[in-house]
């Protein structure tokens, strides 16, 4: 199974996957993908409840909603990955994630057992990925926004979601904790 480095983003005409994927320029997004869970539990080990359930500003996410949000966008995108090999060329739908946020109750999840779903989901991704042939990371579903996504572009829009929310919870921590760290 080999995932490819993202080269450039000339050419790519979504924003939003234009600024995701820039963040992956340069690197393994496989290396990613794999240690975000650990990175998670790093960022958010020795924070009180109270720490993780404060959004850093009004109309901002708390690292505790970050997570949330993070596992649904694991979910959801496990099962576009999984339409995609199963029955390429599918519709894949494109969710709100501020009305999944909001009506989900985010605000109101439990931070371990999200952070361990999340775990879960993605070791479960990594195996499923990990066992796919060069063929099937190239099947295909069709995004109801981006049009046609690849496998493997869906794994590499995992990885850039990761860093970018990655790092808006480092400067979370940061603010929290100073530089103590």
């Amino acid at each position: 199974m080999l995932i490819r480095k993202v080269k450039t983003v000339r050419g790519i005409r979504d924003a939003y996957s234009r600024r995701i994927l820039g963040n992956l320029i340069g690197k393994d997004p496989m290396k990613i993908y794999a240690g975000t869970p650990a990175h998670l539990r790093r960022l958010t080990r020795g924070l009180t409840r109270g720490q993780l359930h404060t959004p850093p500003a009004k109309g901002r996410w708390s690292l505790a909603q970050l997570v949330a949000h993070l596992c649904d966008a694991e979910w959801a995108m496990g099962f576009r990955i999984r339409k995609a090999i199963a029955e390429p060329g599918s519709p894949l739908q494109a969710y709100d994630q501020d009305r999944w946020a909001a009506h989900l109750h985010y605000d109101e999840m439990d931070f371990k057992e999200k952070l361990n779903l999340f775990e879960a989901l993605r070791q479960s991704h990594l195996s499923l990925i990990g066992v796919l042939s060069s063929g099937e990371l190239q099947r295909y579903g069709i995004h109801s926004e981006r049009g046609k996504e690849t496998v493997e572009r869906m794994v590499h829009m995992l990885a850039g979601h990761d860093v970018n929310h990655l790092k808006q919870m480092e400067a979370i921590r940061t603010s929290i904790l100073g530089n103590k760290d």
